[in-house]
């Protein structure tokens, strides 16, 4: 009878441990997958962040891009007319002034 009271001891330090293990194997790997859910939320909202200020920035440079044509066709147009201008004087015999300095023909 005490082999049988020894085994059935044996036996339940044995079920105590296997649980006690399981227990810790099973925090662990919540542990793990909590920090990898955590690591994944992190990393999309970041990269939504990223996405966000690249479009951003796509249309700041759309609209600058947009602005510059205008502002070069518009100078054109002035140039143009300042051209206009300066072959009327010329055919008049109205003196031409000088051209500015560090302005381009």
């Amino acid at each position: 009878m005490s082999e049988d009271i020894i085994i059935a001891i044996i036996g339940a330090v044995g079920l105590l441990v296997g649980v006690i293990v399981g227990h810790r194997v099973a925090d662990r790997r919540s542990r793990r997958d909590a920090q990898v859910a955590a690591a994944t939320v992190e990393s999309t909202s970041q990269n939504q962040l990223i996405d966000q200020l690249q479009e951003e920035l796509a249309r700041y440079r759309e609209r600058t891009d947009a602005r510059l044509d205008t502002l070069e066709a518009e100078n054109r147009g002035y140039r143009a007319f300042i051209g206009i201008q300066r072959d009327h004087m010329a055919a008049h015999n109205i003196p031409l002034p000088p051209w500015p300095e560090g302005l381009p023909r």
